[in-house]
């Protein structure tokens, strides 16, 4: 009975889940979020280059990852930080890579 209760409070409690958006938040978490920027875009007006990096943000609070990309918003995406950042947050696909 107690190896029971051991084993449902490790799986109820686990790992700690942090917010998006916060300085805790790991490279991979945020750099999910930043992958994931073209699927936000996705029926938005305008370019849609513009209408990514409107996004490039949302919801990234790892100071690494956030000051890497706010340069993206203005300068565009740097394809070498950007692999660089997909292999540092152990990431196989990326779909803001994909984007023409």
């Amino acid at each position: 009975m107690l190896r029971l209760v051991s084993v449902l409070t490790l799986t109820a409690c686990g790992p700690r889940a942090v917010p998006p958006g916060t300085p805790d938040q790991s490279v991979h978490d945020a750099m999910v979020l930043v992958c994931a920027a073209p699927s936000r875009a996705k029926g938005e007006g305008g370019s849609r280059s513009d209408a990514i990096a409107a996004h490039l943000t949302d919801g990234i609070g790892n100071v690494s990852v956030l000051t890497t990309v706010e340069g993206w918003k203005t300068d565009g995406i740097n394809r070498s930080e950007l692999d660089r950042l997909i292999k540092r947050a152990g990431l196989r696909r990326c779909a803001l890579r994909d984007e023409p």
